[in-house]
């Protein structure tokens, strides 16, 4: 069964130094962006898409917010195994762990498409928490939708067939990598080996599940990304 969606974070789109601006977009932690590229508290990374994210930005960040492509999360346990757990698009709250030594299991994100983010340092992060409760109310909402979009995740991948996953999938992604607006198409970049790995099935057999899809005119590849046809389809 399918969480309930939550109110989510985002009040009335604001103008930031940045036109594409995470937080000016969602209308959320004004704060902490300020009003010109000086003020705002967030530095601007980017990543080469298939890279991994750099191990040092659980060393002074608190978290970030993706302005531009796709963010995956994984997880990596003791063995070496990974699990996907997120996908975070523009407008995506992820937390960054600090990663202390001796932990069972490590971060092991990685840029699904080119990637740029705004990391928040956690020094100003506390700053500005003291003196903004409307800020502590925004980071709340960001992180609830954090959650809601991983839960979700978990429960397509708890889908009785592959079929149904795949789905599943396919309509979750769509309504949580661009908040708050739902997505017709997915971004090309995203790869069919990444959806894969979100689900934990083998890439072989997500693909025959996509194609069934296709063939069922739920949905349409092409070019310039996986195109959803028939929603409806899609979620029965």
């Amino acid at each position: 069964m399918r969480l309930p969606m939550l109110g989510g974070a985002g009040g009335p789109p604001y103008s930031a130094a940045c036109p594409d601006c995470p937080g000016g977009r969602r209308g959320v932690l004004k704060d902490l962006v300020g009003e010109t590229k000086h003020a705002c508290a967030f530095e601007t990374v980017m990543v080469d898409a298939r890279d991994f994210v750099p191990a040092s930005w659980s060393e002074r960040h608190a978290f970030g917010l993706v302005r531009r492509g796709v963010l995956i999360r994984q997880r990596l346990d003791e063995m070496g195994r990974a699990t996907a757990i997120d996908a975070a698009g523009p407008g995506c709250l992820f937390p960054i762990e600090h990663r202390d030594e001796g932990k069972s299991s490590i971060t092991c994100d990685y840029a699904a498409t080119d990637l740029m983010v705004c990391l928040c340092p956690a020094p100003l992060l506390d700053e500005v928490l003291d003196e903004s409760r409307q800020a502590g109310r925004d980071l709340l909402a960001l992180q609830l939708d954090a959650m809601e979009r991983v839960e979700r995740l978990t429960q397509a991948r708890g889908a009785p067939t592959v079929q149904e996953r795949v789905a599943m999938l396919l309509v979750v992604l769509s309504e949580t990598l661009s908040p708050p607006r739902t997505r017709e198409r997915l971004p090309p970049g995203l790869q069919q080996r990444d959806m894969s790995k979100l689900l934990g099935v083998r890439h072989e057999t997500f693909c025959r599940a996509l194609k069934q899809l296709e063939d069922a005119g739920a949905i349409h590849r092409s070019h310039d990304g996986l195109q959803i046809v028939d929603r409806e389809r899609l979620t029965s």
